[in-house]
């Protein structure tokens, strides 16, 4: 494989981290060259326009779908783009023996028992860590408070209560009330316009992207790297850079990647981070089967808890959403061999419980339904990372360069506390591309 002129750095993945990365090299003047395992890029950013009845096609996200907050890596690149956003409005409901309440008025708020939390770490020893199943016992929170607390926080950061670490609860709290992470915000043309318009400047700068190319294995000396593996149509390829930037994601990183020789440390802190499961499907209806302005809606006993709807965006769109436990516990239920319509039918029936329609009525009403399975994508193998007990300073160690010759990004190397986010993922691939620029060759 020839490429014009030598190559001084390769990126390994076209996600948000490594379109950061590349964009910022290219237009520092290195010579850079992406390599992508999918026909696309965007990696867990992957939008679908969906024709829509009477209306132009709509926007849906099948993986990451809101901006959230006011963080600056993605708020600075959105205004550049001019890509306008919309915050999400409406009334937020709860759904429990048969009825649908207003969450103000639910009891056991789980906000609480994390903001209890922070209160109580603050004033622990350095270092002190366990997980969030441990601080519950510790903390006397049982019964409907304990409930509702591990069903937030495996729901939203795609954890397991008794893996994820209480230290990178707190640090990620923190970091989301610095911005103002309650506010949420979609993307009015669709999250994929942001890494399109990333790209553009990439070429702009003249910066390649290569699609279709699989990297299985990578040999490094100081200052020299050699990536293999195969490209369209199963062909073997090989590409020899002088610094490589890898920001795949952590289930591959973990799992489908050989280095020689191994960066042990940089391994080893991996292996210590969790990737955690998501299933997710967005129906399409023709007209609204559910009160006009819900917003968000949580509903803890049917297997698919947490719903959303696009408003103030009148679209007849509704997301249904498992993380964590409840995602994988749903996943073994399910027909693995038909994923999609498995879940379709899987939301229909819980739709139905919800707003009192007939299953049979909602199906009838059905224009598509739309969703990804990202635990079985070999080239992602999850939805994002989190920090198991005693694992926080892992990302800190995977941040780190190896020989300046390997820089390491992705959300899973955030070390402010932005896991399992696009501002992450922006973040450090900038801060690779910024160590990259520094490194001493």
């Amino acid at each position: 494989m020839k490429h014009p002129g030598e190559i001084e750095v390769v990126v390994l993945g076209a996600g948000a981290a490594g379109l950061a990365a590349a964009r910022a090299l290219a237009e520092g003047g290195k010579k850079v060259v992406i390599l992508e395992a999918r026909s696309r890029i965007g990696g867990r950013i992957h939008t679908q326009r969906v024709p829509a009845r009477d209306a132009d096609p709509l926007p849906v996200e099948l993986g990451a779908e809101f901006v959230h907050g006011l963080p600056q890596s993605t708020c600075k690149l959105l205004q550049e783009a001019n890509l306008q956003t919309q915050e999400l409005d409406g009334s937020r409901l709860y759904f429990d023996a048969g009825k649908l309440t207003s969450a103000r008025r639910v009891e056991n708020d789980p906000s609480k028992v994390l903001e209890d939390l922070i209160t109580w770490f603050m004033m622990q020893p350095e270092g002190t860590d366990e997980t969030f199943a441990e601080y519950l016992v510790r903390a006397h929170i049982g019964g409907a408070a304990a409930q509702r607390a591990c069903a937030y926080v495996e729901g939203f950061n795609a954890a397991d209560r008794n893996r994820i670490g209480i230290a990178a609860l707190v640090r990620q709290q923190q970091a989301e009330d610095a911005i103002d992470a309650d506010r949420l915000f979609h993307v009015c043309a669709g999250y994929g316009a942001l890494p399109a318009y990333l790209l553009d400047r990439i070429r702009a700068a003249g910066g390649q992207l290569l699609l279709d190319h699989q990297v299985q294995r990578i040999d490094w000396a100081a200052h020299t790297v050699q990536l293999s593996g195969t490209g369209p149509a199963g062909a073997n390829f090989k590409l020899t850079a002088k610094q490589c930037v890898i920001t795949v994601p952590l289930g591959v990183l973990q799992a489908a990647l050989q280095f020689s020789p191994e960066p042990a440390e940089a391994l080893q802190a991996a292996s210590r981070l969790a990737f955690g499961h998501v299933l997710r499907t967005s129906l399409l209806f023709d007209a609204k089967y559910w009160p006009e302005d819900l917003s968000f809606l949580y509903a803890p006993q049917e297997p698919l808890p947490t719903w959303w709807t696009p408003m103030p965006n009148p679209a007849p769109l509704i997301t249904a959403w498992a993380g964590g436990t409840r995602a994988c516990e749903l996943m073994r239920r399910l027909d693995s061999a038909n994923l999609p319509a498995a879940l379709a039918e899987q939301a229909l029936e819980a739709l139905s419980h919800i707003v009192e329609v007939p299953k049979a009525r909602l199906k009838a009403a059905l224009i598509s339904h739309h969703c990804h399975d990202w635990t079985r994508d070999p080239h992602c193998r999850g939805a994002y990372s989190y920090a198991p007990a005693g694992a926080l300073e892992a990302s800190s160690i995977l941040s780190t360069p190896i020989g300046d010759t390997l820089f390491f990004a992705g959300e899973h190397t955030d070390v402010t506390g932005h896991w399992g986010t696009v501002h992450g993922a922006l973040g450090t691939g900038q801060r690779a591309a910024q160590q990259l620029q520094m490194a001493h060759l």
